[in-house]
């Protein structure tokens, strides 16, 4: 302000734009689970903007931490050696976040619901409720927003089907989008014999405030898993509580007819020590392969060490007569009792245990090398499973900020992604895409040279027509978060006009800033039509008493727009006419 000294006019100039009226952020997530660590200070009911907002995958790791170690479960399986079993992960939080960051994601808000340590027994309905009964009344969070529950797909099935219907009841009226999963990532539960989509379509309700994605991602992540504290579990080939008579029946059986064919030698009265001795050998071959995953091996190593002390002797010379003493029953040969002892020994052995088992997989670096490695390469080998929502969620961002919010988040590649955990073929997605529910599943597909690939783009209420059998312009994922952007940057900028004279001064000054603002969008290519005037149209006035007639205290604000649709079908029309002759 001027500070004058002397009487007089003081003249300051101010500079005053029009009024416009800014994009808000369309894209930005909110993503509700368990975390690792809940940071200091955060408070779910808390509406500091910084506690809830992460802008990378380092800041959620310092705020939040990592993935939860799980522990290292090894399968001895026949012909093929050591194992990796998948991990039941039920915390899928920090995978998510990794696959939402590569796929172009930006700034994200987390509502953390508990430590891992707080849910032993996995993700709860109560909690992902709770996030999300939080949500609605947090300041912090600007609308419109995506929400994603990335551990949605460890509820159970019934719970699984509450927390999404619950979630389209609290959007319904809002400028809210929820992008859902489907339970299983096949189309077929080998466990309960369901069909994935029939499933899903039969339990969620119709929305055009969410879009559901299909199947589930192979992705190029590794999943974490505890290797310095956690034994490791490693069960070997024999099933707890199989009788070792009937695991190693095999084996046993190749025993006997080895103590037949040396009985048969031996009765024959001109027994040959170089025949004797091979077959000796091979039943002492036959034990040590057995010994060698044998989770207790004291009985049997001290058989094969009694049964090479005869096979030396017969290699000396030592050994030429191979009928017992006399004093024994000289119808069972000496030389025969080596195979019982050996077939004896194998029969209180048990392979129930992997020679991993009871030991981190730090210690064993040391003490088996060479199975450490095995099971470190078996470690990098498997792949993390996700669920679409979340790297879907960095597509739509990728989308905004690239093109904009009006063009279909749909042929648009997947980054870290492997494959998806099933092929979906044309004709399939074609029952995908278009149904009688009119709950459109959009497909991810991989195709030949391209990759993997976003291949639809129509919400939960992706009918073509509506019941009265008009047009429906809420099929598109596209048109809905479009309408809802615009709509929310408006009513933004409109709030400046609040307390302004309810005048046709203040009703231009509003009509001009919504036209300017729609002019740009139809220029950006958002808004279909060849003119301004197909494109858009602004009506601004002040309302009247109906008998009166006196203009009251309501400024009516009414835009049209033309919304663009996606090339969503493209026929190609060949002709050919023949040369004249």
């Amino acid at each position: 302000m001027p500070n004058p000294t002397t009487p007089g006019v003081s003249v300051e100039e101010i500079t005053k734009l029009p009024y416009s009226i800014t994009l808000v952020d369309t894209a930005m997530p909110v993503f509700i689970g368990y975390t690792e660590l809940i940071p200091e200070g955060y408070n779910i009911n808390d509406n500091n903007n910084e506690k809830l907002t992460i802008s990378s995958l380092l800041e959620y790791e310092d705020k939040f931490g990592y993935a939860k170690k799980e522990s290292i479960q090894l399968k001895d399986t026949k012909d093929k050696g050591v194992t990796l079993v998948e991990p039941d992960v039920q915390f899928l939080m920090y995978y998510s976040l990794q696959l939402y960051f590569a796929n172009g994601g930006g700034s994200c808000y987390i509502i953390s619901v508990g430590t891992y340590n707080s849910a032993p027994a996995g993700p709860q309905l109560s909690s992902l409720k709770n996030g999300l009964d939080k949500m609605e009344t947090l300041k912090a969070i600007k609308d419109p927003i995506l929400i994603v529950f990335p551990d949605a797909v460890s509820l159970t099935q019934v719970d699984f089907y509450n927390l999404y219907n619950e979630t389209i009841g609290k959007i319904e009226t809002k400028n809210r989008f929820a992008i859902l999963d489907t339970y299983y990532g096949n189309s077929t539960s080998s466990s309960e014999n369901l069909n994935t989509i029939g499933h899903f379509r039969a339990k969620v309700n119709s929305t055009n405030h969410a879009a559901a994605y299909f199947p589930h991602l192979k992705t190029i992540l590794n999943y974490t898993f505890d290797e310095n504290e956690t034994a490791i579990i490693h069960t070997g080939l024999q099933q707890a509580g199989q009788d070792s008579a009937t695991f190693y029946a095999d084996e046993i059986a190749a025993l006997d007819e080895l103590k037949s064919l040396a009985s048969d030698e031996i009765s024959s009265g001109s027994a040959n020590a170089f025949v004797l001795a091979d077959l000796l050998g091979q039943a002492i071959s036959i034990a040590e392969e057995i010994n060698e995953t044998a989770d207790v091996k004291t009985a049997l190593t001290d058989a094969i060490d009694e049964a090479k002390i005869v096979l030396d002797a017969i290699h000396d010379g030592t050994i030429d007569n191979f009928i017992i003493p006399d004093d024994l029953d000289e119808s069972a040969p000496i030389f025969s009792g080596e195979f019982d002892d050996l077939i004896n020994a194998i029969l209180a052995v048990k392979d129930e245990k992997g020679n991993a088992n009871g030991i981190t997989l730090k210690n064993l670096e040391s003490s088996n090398s060479l199975l450490y490695n095995e099971i470190k390469e078996a470690i990098r080998s498997l792949k993390v499973v996700l669920p679409p929502s979340s790297a879907m969620a960095g597509v739509y961002g990728r989308v905004d900020s690239t093109r904009g919010v009006w063009k279909a988040p749909a042929n648009v590649s997947l980054k870290y992604v492997i494959d998806p955990t099933e092929k979906v073929s044309e004709q399939e997605q074609s029952v995908l895409n278009i149904h009688d529910t009119g709950k459109s599943i959009n497909a991810i597909r991989t195709f030949t040279g391209k990759g993997t690939l976003v291949w639809g783009a129509r919400t939960l209420d992706g009918k073509d027509k509506k019941e009265d059998d008009t047009d429906n312009e809420w099929k598109y994922v596209h048109a809905r978060r479009y309408y809802d952007m615009i709509e929310e940057s408006i009513s933004q900028a409109l709030g400046k006009f609040i307390n302004e004279p309810n005048i046709s001064y203040t009703w231009l000054r509003a009509k001009t800033m919504i036209e300017n603002f729609l002019n740009q969008q139809w220029m950006d290519g958002a808004l279909a039509g060849n003119t301004t005037k197909e494109a858009y149209e602004v009506k601004v006035y002040g309302s009247k008493d109906p008998i009166t007639e006196n203009i009251t205290d309501t400024m009516i604000v009414e835009i049209k727009i033309a919304l663009v649709r996606p090339a969503e079908f493209i026929v190609l029309n060949f002709s050919h006419k023949l040369q004249q002759s």
